[in-house]
């Protein structure tokens, strides 16, 4: 699809590139952009020969984004340190289930059932929040906890091989292992989190209403998943899948799951597992083995606290100080100013309209741009949304760049947006996945807009 040319877009931030790589890596882009048409097909056919089809047309990015490395790590350990303050702060909140359910408004109940969780190592163990990334600050647009994250990077390794069999990146001299790849960091944090006295089992759990929507639904993120695994057979580790309630301990405090004959060594959670909010009785059932920070002795990474760690916990982050966070090369980890709203904010809501944006919180996806609303649809969302399962936001705009595409078989730089997602590791950077889609106001990213496409960063 060509971007249209015809609305004048919004005034945006620039994303913070190294412009000197930049400027190198177009240099010689133009130097083998016949070439381009060859490159991007031979791409295309390698993965679908793996049963992968990937994205097309201006969804096939042409390059990566420079960034420098010394931004990247700021950046993660600034994260880093922001949800450290965040899980101690609900470790002291929870005492108190009632009072910190009209903060984090997922229930009572369930709050105290997953209250263990927050006791676990493997809480902070990693994130792949989305936010806009900006020359003096990343705004946490959402936090995403990271259960479930393995369906998100696992397309970075197709950006890794289209990169590193790419003429242009080759013949400037970039170092392809500046390409950090997510999906190198998830399977390490595995490794690290089991202990290896014995050939290990790893559990890919998923919640059972969830899982349809993995493996059914979309043949790539089915792909991701199948990846996933042959990363970890490779690695001389089984592997099983099971659902919430087919945990158990056994007579001799070893985990297991219905099914299979090993004991269980680790338990990775790999849906996002909201589901629990609208039906949380099984936790105190068939589930219940999996509340804590490990089932029998086997760890679960990443505990189902997570399950309150959305973008529906900002305003409480942002009011326990948990956020801002200053980073170490003085850059700054913010969350924009975030609220719960009831009736009585109707009419500031309709005033404001282009400054705010409406999401829905814990469940499901429901995002509502001001800017780019109809007034008809805006007093809808605005209704909908003094319930409690949204939040409102204050509008920021996704950063500008410019990304190479094919465009009717040339190579062609055209405006984009972009929304960059990190993935953190023990508070370090561990890669980065970045969607982009063409240039326009009021612009989200979730669920995908037309032309949306996804890169990755070279780290400079």
């Amino acid at each position: 699809m060509k971007p249209s040319r015809v609305r004048r877009p919004e005034a945006a931030p620039k994303l913070p590139e190294d412009q000197h790589a930049l400027d190198t890596f177009r240099r010689h882009l133009k130097r083998h952009a016949s070439r381009m048409v060859d490159v991007v097909s031979a791409f295309e056919r390698r993965w679908k020969r793996q049963g992968v089809d990937t994205l097309h047309g201006i969804g096939i990015p042409l390059r990566p984004l420079f960034i420098p490395r010394s931004r990247l790590d700021a950046l993660s350990e600034g994260f880093h340190e922001g949800m450290r303050r965040v899980v101690g702060a609900m470790r002291h909140a929870i005492r108190d289930p009632v009072a910190l359910d009209r903060q984090i408004p997922v229930g009572a109940k369930l709050l105290k059932t997953l209250a263990p969780g927050l006791d676990s190592p493997h809480t902070l163990t990693w994130f792949r929040p989305d936010g806009f990334l900006l020359k003096d600050r990343y705004v946490v647009g959402e936090i995403n906890y990271g259960n479930g994250v393995v369906v998100s990077i696992g397309y970075t390794e197709c950006l890794f091989d289209l990169f590193s069999n790419h003429p242009a990146h080759q013949s400037a001299g970039f170092d392809r292992r500046d390409l950090d790849r997510p999906f190198m960091g998830w399977l390490a944090a595995i490794e690290a989190a089991i202990d290896y006295h014995r050939p290990a089992h790893v559990v890919l759990l998923s919640h059972h209403e969830e899982w349809p929507f993995v493996v059914d639904d979309s043949p790539r993120v089915r792909h991701q998943v199948e990846q996933a695994v042959k990363r970890l057979l490779a690695r001389g580790l089984s592997v099983s899948f099971a659902h919430e309630d087919e945990a158990y301990v056994d007579a001799k405090g070893r985990a297991r799951v219905k099914g299979s004959s090993l004991p269980v060594d680790l338990f990775v959670v790999t849906t996002i597992s909201s589901s629990f909010i609208d039906a949380p009785k099984s936790l105190s059932g068939a589930a219940r083995p999996l509340v804590g920070t490990h089932v029998g002795r086997a760890p679960i990474l990443k505990p189902f606290i997570g399950i309150a760690m959305d973008k529906g916990i900002l305003p409480f982050a942002n009011a326990v100080g948990a956020l801002p966070v200053e980073c170490a090369d003085g850059s700054h980890v913010v969350a924009p100013d975030t609220w719960y709203v009831g009736p009585e904010s109707s009419q500031w809501m309709h005033d404001n309209q282009r400054q705010l944006v409406i999401k829905r919180s814990f469940v499901a996806k429901d995002t509502v741009i001001g800017v780019a609303s109809s007034k008809a649809d805006w007093s809808a969302a605005v209704a909908r949304s003094a319930n409690r399962e949204y939040v409102v936001q204050r509008y920021q705009s996704l950063p500008r760049t410019e990304l190479p595409v094919l465009l009717d078989g040339r190579v062609e730089w055209i405006p984009v947006r972009v929304e960059f997602t990190p993935f953190i590791v023990h508070g370090r950077y561990s890669g980065a996945l970045a969607r982009y889609a063409p240039d326009a106001p009021g612009l989200i990213l979730s669920p995908p807009p037309d032309g949306m496409g996804m890169t990755m960063v070279h780290a400079t």
